[in-house]
């Protein structure tokens, strides 16, 4: 009966042909049901293998749809032992096991990989069935099964990927965390996989189910990535950084959703950007710091300034810029090189941090801005310690500077604007502050002042005092004015001093007071200067031509930056050949402290005037270095006394002891000298008296236009 399993067609046609003999003529039902067992059966044998064996493994039968699997014809199968479709996947102990199973009477289903007949592999799902004899005792076992292997490949193959899959999380240089929505604290981590993970000391097993906000970032960093985790269960793909100890993170959240589009999880992958955050950093602090005093530079301030007065006005609390600049720092760099004016600003920068401001103030922060500028930040002070803090800052410039074996002065002029009193944005704030510092500036330096509303109208007056300047200075609305240098013993004329005045069209006559240092600072100073040499040369030609006396000179004054602009020799050698006048009828007045700027260069340029005919007056002696070394150093042909120290002849015991003691000291050098602001009789008597050679002041004429200038010289 078993062999007739499976052989379909010899069974059912035995069946049908028995029933026929025994009950003659069958109905069309039972026909009907006949047939249908033979198609059922016919299916059978076509979907599923069958192979029925002995005890000891000999095969006995085989249907079609196993020779056709198996690539073997029925023939080779029958009689040979079931071993010949091993195919080694599996091993002895394997099979030794099912046959035990199956001696015992126990059915076993599984899945079993054969070796075809040409060499190739399949898969079969199959069950075994042990077959009982009369004693009860298993004497044949029947397999059905059928061929699986499709599917067990993509099986494979999934599998593969699978452990292929995890094998690469797990060697990425970053890591993945997967999650799953949590309580109140956030997604909790069911996965977490990758070699950055170990790195940093965190594995799926002392992490899973733990929410992913105490997992990875430091404490104070939960609620950003509690919020980012958020928008990403909202769908919303997020991307951020954050910090964990000493190393820098980028994470990428990505929403996994179901076919409804509800987010289920959100897969985090998380990368290591600690050198690139510390490139970034080195990059930043390059950027927003000065490499000489490797303070915060004015970019790191204009930042910083931009949110902090936001918190003094949510605190309600006071904020301060002090503005700091050095005085005169020029002649540093000038006279001694840059690399020595750089040792300069690093001992003040020294100087500066070394203040104790604790207690002073609630926050501070001292900036260097560029070349000789400090900024002290200061937040969080009341009237009176603002000011100490000022005064402190102020007093660090009182010790002289160590050089070689020399101490140098050096001095700092300090403005201060204060929030919300001065202004109430960044810049108007330091604006204000630049305002208060002009205006200790022009108070002599070494001081400070605090911005008040006036300084702006001062300030605004000096902008519009400089466009009327340009405006003069392109129509020629100067003049010169002529003020007579007499001889003493007999009050001849025998020179005069020009000086320039400006014919405002509207406002008049503007002191020179007033625009000569505004001419200055804008380097209108310049083409005025240029003015004044060729006025001068054409009034000095037109006197010849009326007297015919070619001996005056005319006493001309040169600022330091004529001095020091390239070129300046040439181009007033120029002039006096333009209008064909002596360079020895020229001479060019210049202050103490004018000299002492950019010391080299000016005594170079001085001596090529001289070597070019012209004669060099040193005016307002007394007042400014005073140094008596200069007098050696320079080219110097005249000495003029500064009229601060004549005016109060012959009263002030003081003040003559140093006028006959500079006249002698000039006159033992060979030099002519004049003292200047004779205004009484008694002054020039008394000047007379002890041999100065030559005098000016009003007391013998105020300056004069040209044209009474020339009266005087008839007259005279």
């Amino acid at each position: 009966m078993l062999e007739s399993i499976v052989s379909v067609h010899k069974w059912t046609e035995e069946f049908h042909q028995r029933l026929r003999e025994e009950y003659g003529r069958l109905s069309d039902n039972v026909e009907n049901m006949i047939i249908q067992l033979q198609e059922m059966i016919e299916a059978f044998n076509q979907a599923c293998m069958v192979v029925v064996t002995e005890t000891n493994g000999k095969v006995i039968e085989v249907n079609d749809a196993f020779c056709d699997v198996s690539g073997y014809r029925r023939e080779e199968l029958i009689g040979a032992h079931h071993n010949i479709l091993k195919s080694g996947h599996s091993s002895s102990t394997f099979y030794e096991k099912i046959w035990k199973e199956l001696q015992n009477g126990t059915t076993w289903t599984g899945e079993l990989k054969h070796k075809r007949k040409d060499g190739t592999y399949y898969w079969v799902k199959t069950s075994f069935f042990p077959i009982p004899g009369e004693d009860g005792v298993p004497e044949k076992f029947i397999s059905i099964g059928s061929e699986i292997t499709a599917l067990k490949s993509e099986e494979e193959l999934r599998t593969a990927i699978e452990q292929d899959y995890s094998a690469l999380i797990k060697n990425l240089h970053n890591f993945v965390i997967r999650t799953i929505q949590g309580d109140t604290n956030g997604p909790i981590i069911t996965l977490l996989e990758g070699r950055l993970a170990e790195k940093i000391g965190i594995t799926t097993e002392t992490v899973k189910w733990k929410p992913v906000s105490t997992v990875i970032g430091d404490g104070n960093q939960q609620p950003l990535i509690r919020q980012n985790f958020k928008k990403a269960y909202a769908g919303q793909p997020v991307k951020f950084e954050y910090k964990q100890g000493n190393g820098f993170f980028h994470a990428t959240l990505s929403p996994v959703t179901d076919r409804d589009g509800t987010v289920k999880e959100v897969v985090a992958s998380v990368s290591d950007i600690t050198e690139l955050k510390n490139s970034e950093l080195a990059v930043r602090n390059m950027a927003f710091h000065d490499p000489l005093t490797g303070l915060p530079n004015r970019r790191m301030l204009e930042e910083d300034l931009a949110y902090r007065l936001t918190d003094a006005k949510s605190a309600d609390k006071r904020a301060a810029i002090i503005l700091i600049d050095l005085d005169q720092f020029k002649n540093i760099n000038d006279t001694l090189g840059h690399s020595v004016g750089d040792r300069f600003i690093m001992m003040a920068a020294e100087r500066l941090q070394h203040l104790n401001l604790e207690g002073y103030a609630d926050d501070f922060q001292l900036y260097h801005i560029g070349g000789d500028e400090f900024v002290w930040f200061i937040f969080g002070s009341d009237e009176l310690e603002l000011l100490r803090i000022v005064e402190s800052s102020l007093k660090v410039f009182n010790e002289r500077f160590q050089y070689k074996q020399t101490e140098i002065p050096q001095k700092a002029s300090i403005g201060v604007a204060v929030f919300p009193d001065s202004a109430d944005h960044p810049e108007e704030l330091m604006k204000h502050a630049d305002m208060a510092l002009l205006d200790a500036k022009h108070s002599g330096g070494g001081t400070y002042r605090f911005f008040s509303a006036d300084m702006k109208g001062a300030f605004l007056s000096r902008i519009r005092l400089e466009s009327d300047l340009r405006q003069a200075v392109e129509q020629e609305q100067f003049r010169l004015v002529y003020q007579p240098v007499v001889r003493a013993d007999d009050k001849k004329i025998i020179s005069c001093e020009a000086l320039v005045r400006w014919v405002h069209p509207e406002k008049g006559m503007i002191s020179p007071a007033e625009f000569i240092p505004a001419a200055e600072e804008s380097g209108l100073i310049i083409p005025i200067g240029d003015f004044v040499v060729k006025q001068a040369c054409r009034d000095l030609k037109k006197w010849d031509e009326l007297l015919g006396n070619e001996d005056l000179i005319i006493s001309v004054n040169i600022s330091a930056s004529q001095l020091q602009q390239a070129g300046f020799v040439r181009r007033l050698k120029s002039i006096v050949q333009e209008y064909n006048v002596r360079p020895g009828r020229i001479q060019l007045e210049l202050t103490e402290n004018s000299v002492m700027e950019n010391t080299v260069d000016s005594i170079n340029t001085l001596q090529k005037l001289r070597d070019s005919g012209f004669t060099i007056a040193i005016d307002d002696f007394g007042t400014g270095y005073s140094s008596l070394s200069y007098l050696k150093q320079f080219p110097v042909n005249c000495l003029k006394v500064d009229r601060s120290f004549v005016k109060d002849l012959p009263g002030d015991r003081a003040d003559r002891a140093i006028v006959s003691s500079t006249i002698k000291l000039g006159k033992d050098l060979g030099l002519f000298m004049v003292a200047e602001g004779v205004e009484c009789q008694e002054a020039y008597e008394y000047l007379n008296s002890i041999g100065c050679p030559y005098v000016q002041g009003f007391y013998f004429s105020k300056p004069v236009p040209a044209d009474k200038f020339i009266g005087l010289l008839i007259n005279n």
